[in-house]
């Protein structure tokens, strides 16, 4: 018979009991550790973060690329979705983020750090690791990325020697490896891109295109639009892409990729012409206004009283926003 020295509660088979932890909200982890070394050890093996994910258990948290001042060195801050602040996570290794043309975004739990002039990728393993992956076939910066179905698409950018390319990366997490794929048929002055219903879409700055590429057929279409855009900052958020065009202070771009439909609402502007970044926290948009060092506002569209932008107090970053990603685990 087992001892029950073994078991994780005893009394209970492990199966039940690891359901049992896993309705314990992660804030609570670090003091769990502390009962024994049994649940420690359990509390950040990878079954349990598997047990907590079948159980829709997942916490979601926003993790913030800073500034000190702009232009300066950066960090990282974690805010748990009451906004609390965890502290700071260790950068990646240098040059990291002091490269310019990077990409920054999230993929099976993890932060991808991607690109630059040393096309360079690498992502950390939380609880604080970072660790290099494979690299890139062909060194790029100032791309697109998106993640669909799993996979991580790069589109286009410049090589290291400042030559527009026309392909595309696709990275595949289980075997750490890229292929090249053919990219739009016109070069993209880079906007941004987005995933919906297994497509990849690609906003072209300065024209009034959307290169969608459909990974079931492997086949890339042109959608023509009547919007004109210079994006600078972008957000997912329910399916509906918010962006900041530099063309239009004070109002918000909306696409709608069900609809096929563009709108555009008001949005805040600071004084002094300084470009806010925007990001999304539980389900809303979050707007980091760059003149004010922790300043943030955030608004819920789906709301009947949309559009009404409200100071967020609950997020107070120390820093100047940079990138901001959320993260499951």
């Amino acid at each position: 018979m087992e001892s029950s020295s073994s078991w994780i509660i005893p009394g209970l088979t492990d199966d039940v009991a690891a359901l049992c932890l896993s309705r314990i909200p992660r804030s609570n982890f670090r003091l769990l550790s502390q009962v024994c070394r049994r649940w420690k050890t359990f509390l950040k093996s990878e079954h349990f973060n598997a047990v907590r994910k079948l159980a829709g258990r997942m916490e979601e948290f926003m993790c913030v690329l800073m500034e000190d001042k702009p232009g300066t060195s950066v960090y990282w801050e974690v805010f748990d979705s009451s906004g609390n602040n965890l502290g700071q996570i260790p950068n990646i290794p240098d040059p990291g983020p002091l490269k310019w043309g990077y990409g920054v975004t999230v993929l099976n739990e993890k932060i991808l750090f991607i690109g630059g002039f040393t096309g360079v990728l690498a992502l950390p393993l939380l609880p604080l690791i970072w660790r290099k992956l494979g690299d890139m076939n062909i060194p790029r910066y100032i791309f697109s990325l998106a993640e669909v179905d799993g996979l991580l698409y790069v589109v286009q950018g410049f090589s290291n020697d400042g030559y527009c390319l026309f392909n595309t990366e696709v990275y595949n997490p289980q075997t750490n490896q890229w292929s090249l794929i053919d990219g739009p048929n016109m070069q993209v002055a880079i906007g941004f891109a987005f995933s919906f219903k297994s497509k990849l879409y690609v906003l072209d700055n300065g024209t009034a295109t959307i290169d969608m590429y459909d990974t079931k057929t492997k086949t890339w279409e042109m959608l023509e639009s009547d919007e004109l855009a210079a994006v600078y900052s972008y957000t997912v958020v329910r399916n509906k892409v918010y962006f900041l065009d530099s063309e239009r202070p004070g109002r918000l771009g909306v696409f709608d990729p069900e609809e096929n439909s563009w709108t555009r609402v008001f949005v805040p502007t600071e004084p002094g012409g300084f470009q806010s970044k925007l990001g999304q926290w539980n389900n809303k948009v979050l707007l980091f206004l760059r003149g004010s060092v922790g300043k943030t506002i955030i608004n819920d569209f789906d709301k009947e009283e949309g559009s009404k932008w409200r100071d967020c107090d609950q997020i107070k970053l120390s820093g100047y926003h940079v990138y901001s990603v959320l993260i499951k685990f």
